[in-house]
């Protein structure tokens, strides 16, 4: 019997208009009232995650949200946060370095700040997309998971320009790599040989890398709240889109990929449902029999 349901949120629960759709809402809802909880899973921080939980009523039924990739949890019922890993300098700076002579643009995450490389061969990419949008000077530089131009100041209050790792400062909660696709293909590959059992690397999207400590994941997360919580693997359903969601599947009995996703993510998980702008959650639970 499902009891739980885990859920990626960008490209799975949220459609292209970054909303959840009605159906999708309501039976996610109903799911709850009639006992189930639900698990959110994403790389935004728990804080970015509250509104989309409300949304859904999670603050009337309780239930969890794994916060950037895995690096940690908040439970909503008690309100309580639990970080299981961070990341320093020291760390980090060997790959920050190595993504910089890769040319890559680099964001280096924390708790409410962004830290971005921004190569020189963007700068002219970005320079025409600012003029084309007549956006003020202030707006950011830094690009999202399906631009080049991408305000961050949604997700982090203080965003700095770095040219040399010492600028950064504070703990590090992931690094994100955005780029042309064949670009990130590359750099994904080399990554995974100059760094291996070092980090985490996902294709979280077609132009984005994320990297976390080596051995965390939103899998691993899940599997941490079910130990403490007696879940078993075959009481939770999940879904996902992209490359860090794998780990979810392989801790549930039963998962689905969306209609969109890559042919990797689909071949790990059992089932294929459809696409985020389809409704893909709301017909697999309502194949599920909710």
């Amino acid at each position: 019997m499902i009891k739980y349901i885990v859920m990626d949120i960008d490209g799975t629960l949220l459609n292209s208009k970054n909303e959840i759709s009605e159906k999708t809402k309501e039976i996610l809802i109903s799911f709850q009232k009639n006992g189930g909880k639900l698990i959110l899973a994403s790389g935004r921080s728990y804080q970015r995650l509250l509104p989309i939980a409300s949304q859904l009523c999670m603050n009337r039924y309780g239930g969890f949200l794994i916060e950037v990739d895995g690096i940690g949890f908040y439970n909503i019922e008690t309100e309580k946060r639990e970080i299981l890993k961070e990341m320093n300098l020291l760390e980090v700076q060997s790959l920050i370095q190595y993504l910089m002579s890769l040319d890559c643009e680099v964001q280096v995450c924390e708790e409410n700040a962004i830290y971005a490389y921004i190569p020189e061969r963007l700068i002219p990419i970005k320079e025409k997309i600012r003029k084309e949008r007549n956006l003020d000077k202030d707006f950011p530089w830094t690009s999202g998971p399906w631009d080049f131009i991408f305000d961050m100041r949604k997700a982090y209050s203080s965003i700095y320009y770095f040219e040399d790792c010492s600028e950064i400062k504070g703990k590090i909660r992931k690094i994100q790599i955005m780029d042309y696709e064949t670009h990130i293909q590359e750099v994904f590959q080399s990554l995974n040989k100059t760094f291996k059992n070092q980090f985490e690397f996902f294709r979280t999207s077609y132009r984005q890398i994320e990297i976390l400590p080596f051995g965390y994941s939103k899998g691993k997360t899940l599997k941490h709240i079910m130990k403490l919580n007696h879940i078993h693997r075959n009481e939770i359903l999940s879904f996902g889109d992209g490359e860090n969601d794998v780990s979810l599947f392989e801790q549930t009995e039963k998962s689905y990929a969306m209609g969109q996703a890559k042919e990797y993510v689909k071949q790990h998980a059992s089932h294929i449902t459809k696409s985020n702008n389809e409704d893909g959650i709301y017909y697999a639970l309502k194949k599920e029999g909710f």
